[in-house]
């Protein structure tokens, strides 16, 4: 039996009926390319090679999982693997279209790979759709619509790019080993209109990371900080000076990226 190892944020799925319900919500065809990330012991991947895409490719950190994976590569023609880094991994590299991302996320890195597939250059993106297991709670938080106290920035840079679908919660038992918390599965597909280019994300992530650095006082100070007289009237200061970061709907936030973006 494989050991884990906690450091690595490493929880294995062991439920095979649970694997497969992931790997349906894949709208995977016989040209689909499958992205899978933090494979483990393989027991999502095969799962996935069951639906007969084009190629299946892994990136794994833990180098003690190599005797695994090579297991399934000598076992099926259409998958392979690299022991690599996915937060510097230029998945580009492997697959530049028609790809599908998978991911048991280690909860350590989990956020941080999303952001990194939200800031995918060009957009649309290499993959059509990501569909990927949180922490329960960060589920929540890239769920999150305004006032609800979960709402903040990844709330916030997650809409400005893709469109996000609840699936199922899973039981924190169905690991092992048994982390502290439940999980949930998300699917994520990218918005190919209205979306935010890379600089007005770069404005969003430093406007959202301004305003809710203050989230439990009034915005009033915030915004006064970010926007000159004229613009303050623009987005009707007076009658929104007394509410919080969590008050103000996605499209508060994207109206101040175009009052800045003006600027210029």
């Amino acid at each position: 039996m494989f050991k884990h190892k906690k450091h690595l944020g490493q929880n294995f799925l062991i439920n095979k009926n649970i694997t497969k319900k992931i790997a349906e919500i894949g709208l995977i065809n016989k040209d689909s390319n499958i992205l899978e990330v933090g494979p483990g012991t393989g027991v999502l991947t095969q799962e996935l090679i069951k639906k007969d895409a084009k190629k299946i490719f892994a990136i794994e950190f833990d180098k003690d999982l190599k005797p695994e994976l090579e297991k399934i590569k000598n076992n099926f023609n259409n998958f392979d693997y690299i022991i690599s880094n996915a937060l510097t991994f230029d998945e580009r590299k492997i697959f530049k279209k028609n790809v599908i991302i998978f991911g048991n996320l280690p909860y350590n890195i989990s956020l941080k790979l999303l952001i990194k597939w939200i800031y995918s250059e060009p957009w649309p993106p290499f993959y059509n759709q990501m569909v990927l297991m949180f922490q329960k709670e960060v589920a929540e938080r890239i769920m999150a619509t305004s006032n609800n106290k979960k709402y903040g920035r990844i709330s916030i840079l997650s809409d400005a790019r893709l469109n996000i679908k609840f699936h199922f919660n899973i039981s924190k038992k169905e690991f092992n080993p048994e982390p502290k918390v439940d999980s949930t599965v998300l699917s994520f597909t990218p918005k190919k209109k209205n979306n935010l280019k890379l600089d007005d994300l770069n404005i969003l992530s430093e406007l959202t990371k301004n305003i809710f650095n203050t989230k439990r006082k009034m915005v009033s100070k915030a915004l006064k900080k970010i926007l000159n007289e004229k613009e303050l009237q623009i987005i009707d200061f007076d009658n929104i000076k007394n509410l919080r970061a969590e008050n103000l709907d996605f499209n508060f936030y994207y109206k101040l990226v175009d009052l800045i973006k003006c600027r210029s």
